[in-house]
């Protein structure tokens, strides 16, 4: 169904960390099926597992929604994660299949639940995670508020 230049239309995500390849089902507002191929030499770290399903989660909380551009579209934010369980490992070559739940959009804050699996077997649960989109300018400490391209400002 999306690829990875729809993908890219979607998130702000880009390579090496656009860590989904492809989404096989989206019905909006409800649920995603997308799926990641792991590359390199060394099994996948827990925590890209899990990031790897939050862009899908971002996917579908934000396809009707676009957001290629943090600067322009906001920031994705993960705010909460409960109940996270990690299966095996992941090694390079295989497939995950990411599967997520919408279980309630507020604006820009979505919350969602699913799992991972490779097959039939599952290798991470996500009980919840609630992200949100936030504009960049609002994420960015005082301090560095006069702060461009590298130099202060005077």
């Amino acid at each position: 169904m999306l690829d990875g230049d729809d993908i890219r239309r979607l998130i702000p995500h880009r390579p090496p960390m656009l860590l989904v390849d492809r989404v096989s089902e989206l019905v909006p507002r409800r649920h995603l099926v997308g799926s990641y191929t792991v590359t390199g030499s060394h099994p996948l770290p827990p925590v890209l597992l899990l990031e790897s399903w939050g862009q899908a989660a971002l996917v579908l909380i934000r396809h009707d929604r676009p957001m290629p551009d943090v600067l322009t579209g906001g920031v994705p934010v993960a705010g909460v994660f409960e109940e996270i369980r990690f299966g095996r490992p992941v090694w390079p070559g295989e497939t995950v299949e990411h599967r997520v739940r919408l279980t309630r959009l507020l604006a820009d804050t979505g919350f969602v639940e699913g799992e991972t699996v490779i097959g039939s077997e599952v290798v991470m649960r996500v009980g919840r995670l609630v992200g949100a989109v936030r504009p960049a300018a609002t994420l960015r400490p005082a301090a560095l508020a006069g702060v461009s391209d590298g130099k202060e400002s005077t």
